[in-house]
């Protein structure tokens, strides 16, 4: 699928609210001014990459950084996945980022972020300038805003970004958009979530308990279930919240996007979680098969 590119609203870096181009119909609140100071886990594996390339993906916030347009990085993607922040935080400093491309939460492009540095106080993010539209917007700039996206993302939105090679920053005119993801979709059927990861036509369904632990942390690996009786369910790039599986105290979990991320044609899958104000973001990758995603990157990006 082509993502088809927006009519640009151009937003500056010293951008202090949340701006959306055709008044949605609800207006979010801010995500706050000031990234998360609650620490990612540093996870304990690198699953091989097969083929692909070098990509970095993180969350857009228009007000992410002190009022600012930012973005938090999950993960990156290199010989293997990588989280550690001073490893992303390098990768940033070496001007290996140019640019993020920002998606929707339908999948279509919404803008570009042009990435002009790092600040890792009080945790990492990248700065810059973002041109283009809300990602809450769907159907293009003079869209409608997504009542649950606005309510629960802020209007903040997936990015991902290219790796270069390194040399010092480059204007946006001169950094090259990535080629466009492929995407995928996701979808609810029984107890299970359905996502065609290696994009051969047949769903690949995964318990949607076995993604939390007993504490209601992301699980550090999910395999596939078998259940010839499941019903079948229509595919989205992404899922608006329902209840997470196995809590008393109402956590949400959502499905912000599939997408093939590293060009290696098995698609990542991107959750988000909600325990009480604490917002959670993971990436899951298939490790050697379809059948089997392993935890590849999780942050909490943005203070409430």
């Amino acid at each position: 699928m082509r993502l088809d590119p927006a009519p640009p609203v151009c937003v500056a870096c010293v951008t202090l609210c949340l701006a959306i181009a055709c008044r949605p119909a609800v207006v979010p609140e801010p995500p706050g001014t000031e990234p998360s100071t609650t620490p990612a886990r540093t996870l304990d594996h690198r699953p091989a990459a097969v083929g692909g390339h070098d990509v970095m993906i993180g969350e857009l916030c228009l007000d992410g950084a002190g009022g600012r347009p930012a973005v938090a990085p999950v993960a990156m993607r290199g010989v293997g996945w990588i989280t550690e922040p001073a490893e992303i935080a390098d990768t940033l400093a070496r001007g290996r980022v140019a640019a993020f491309e920002v998606l929707a939460i339908d999948g279509a492009r919404a803008g570009r972020f042009a990435v002009i540095g790092a600040d890792d106080d009080p945790s990492l993010a990248a700065l810059g300038s973002y041109t283009g539209r809300s990602p809450c917007l769907v159907g293009g700039s003079d869209g409608a805003a997504d009542p649950a996206c606005a309510k629960l993302r802020k209007g903040c939105g997936l990015a991902v970004a290219q790796l270069g090679a390194g040399g010092g920053f480059l204007d946006e005119d001169d950094a090259a958009p990535p080629p466009a993801p492929v995407l995928g979709g996701a979808c609810l059927s029984g107890d299970a979530l359905a996502v065609d990861i290696d994009g051969d036509g047949v769903v690949e369904r995964f318990r949607a308990s076995d993604f939390f632990d007993e504490v209601l942390e992301f699980a550090e690996e999910v395999t596939v279930v078998i259940d010839d009786q499941a019903p079948r369910c229509e595919p989205t790039f992404a899922l608006a919240s329902t209840a997470a599986p196995g809590a008393a105290d109402g956590p949400t979990f959502s499905v912000l996007g599939v997408l093939d991320l590293d060009g290696d044609g098995w698609r990542e899958v991107v959750i988000e979680q909600h325990v009480g104000v604490r917002r959670t973001i993971a990436v899951y990758s298939a490790v050697d098969a379809a059948a089997r995603l392993a935890l590849v990157g999780e942050v909490a990006p943005w203070a409430p």
